[in-house]
């Protein structure tokens, strides 16, 4: 940015509109389909334009998918470390997954779109490399990196596939739930596991 408010706020304009034009083509043709030129045309805007703030198409979607990768992990790193009632109470949602379920539901059309994509394994890659890191921070528990009682590789193996199937289901439905009731549902899942969820051993009394 260049530090000029009214410089500032047209990039910002000229990028919103680059990424809603970004969202409505994936979800018309896909990814693959699109071209620089129908997002420019649906963007109004021109090439050089576009060319100003990305170099094509492929660096459009990996800068989108850096940003959502960043954004959630801010959430992660600026929540409250995991206190010991926290792990005993599984129907108790965890703040922190409110806040990112709130800000996946705030930018759903995005959301759907990116994780919508079939074949590219480029978020999905991000979205692993962000779990290794924040377990070796700490992120969750106050900096302290846990002990693993598995081996790491299969432990984040699992949190991948969990919860971004999680998430893809959930936007697949049209986000019917709210974040609350989403943070609740991860959060069963996540400290409770699935045997938990599924009312297998609980008891109610």
């Amino acid at each position: 940015m260049s530090g000029d408010p009214i410089v500032d706020r047209r990039v910002a304009r000229t990028q919103a509109a680059i990424r809603q034009a970004l969202i409505a083509l994936i979800e018309e043709g896909g990814f693959d389909a699109l071209t620089v030129s129908d997002i420019t045309a649906r963007a109004d805007i021109n090439r050089g334009t576009f060319y100003l703030h990305y170099r094509d198409k492929y660096d459009l979607l990996e800068q989108t998918q850096a940003e959502i990768i960043g954004h959630i992990e801010r959430i992660f790193l600026e929540g409250a470390p995991l206190r010991l009632e926290d792990l005993n109470s599984p129907d108790r949602p965890l703040p922190v997954i409110v806040k990112m379920f709130e800000y996946l539901r705030e930018n759903s059309a995005l959301m759907h779109a990116i994780v919508g994509l079939k074949g590219d394994v480029a978020l999905q890659t991000r979205i692993k490399q962000a779990i290794e890191r924040n377990l070796e921070l700490g992120a969750l528990t106050g900096g302290r990196p846990p002990t693993f009682l598995v081996p790491g590789e299969y432990l984040i193996a699992y949190l991948l596939s969990a919860h971004f199937g999680v998430v893809q289901t959930w936007l697949e439905r049209g986000c019917v739930e709210s974040a609350r009731e989403m943070a609740q549902v991860l959060t069963r899942l996540s400290l409770g596991g699935p045997l938990y969820a599924m009312g297998i051993g609980r008891s109610d009394s």
